[in-house]
């Protein structure tokens, strides 16, 4: 798929969506397919706590979710992957660059099935979005938010060298708001593939 993004100032860029390889995923783009893997992880109320409204969501607004998630990837050639264990080829969450409000540009979102948490799993499939991000895409610059007091993201955000920018309100929600620059980013020495 051939798509064109276009930040603020900038000429469009063109290039052909991917797929990522990690060491233990797959980075691939969503189908209406996934949508039962997906609701197993949105309608616990756990995994929801931190995202939108902090609730579980029902399987029709999943199938909303899933059909924007879907719809934005195509429409600009980048959004949130389905993240997929190499191992067991199940679907263990999403991760990818979202397009936040205007002041905040490009951001970073994740989402992992309960089942994924305290595995390093968010970091590393964060790790390839971030360097996709400034090697495919030539972004100058992206955002990690998270509520205060998720802790677990918070910590994602700065292992991957985000910087605390400030505390904000994002879509009427209270947050913490990290970011990095092509500048300050550096690769790391993981498993990183990018598959056309």
């Amino acid at each position: 798929m051939v798509a064109s993004l276009r930040q603020a100032g900038e000429q469009p860029v063109h290039y052909v969506g991917d797929r990522l390889e990690t060491s233990r995923l797959l980075l691939r783009a969503f189908t209406p397919a996934d949508l039962d893997g997906l609701y197993l992880m949105t309608r616990d109320p756990e995994v929801m706590c931190y995202i939108g409204d902090g609730h579980a969501l029902t399987r029709a607004e999943t199938e909303r979710n899933l059909a924007m998630i879907i719809g934005a990837f195509h429409r600009r050639g980048f959004g949130r992957w389905a993240l997929v264990g190499k191992e067991t080829g199940a679907l263990a969450g999403y991760c990818g660059l979202a397009l936040g409000s205007e002041e905040v540009g490009v951001e970073l979102a994740y989402l992992l099935a309960k089942s994924e948490w305290g595995k390093g799993l968010a970091t590393e499939a964060s790790a390839a979005c971030l360097r996709y991000g400034f090697e495919e895409l030539g972004l100058a610059a992206i955002a990690g938010l998270t509520r205060p007091e998720n802790v677990r993201s918070r910590r994602v955000l700065e292992r991957l060298n985000m910087k605390y920018v400030r505390d904000g309100s994002y879509h009427g929600y209270s947050c913490v708001w990290y970011s990095i620059s092509r500048g300050e980013w550096r690769p790391g020495g993981s498993v990183y593939r990018v598959i056309r």
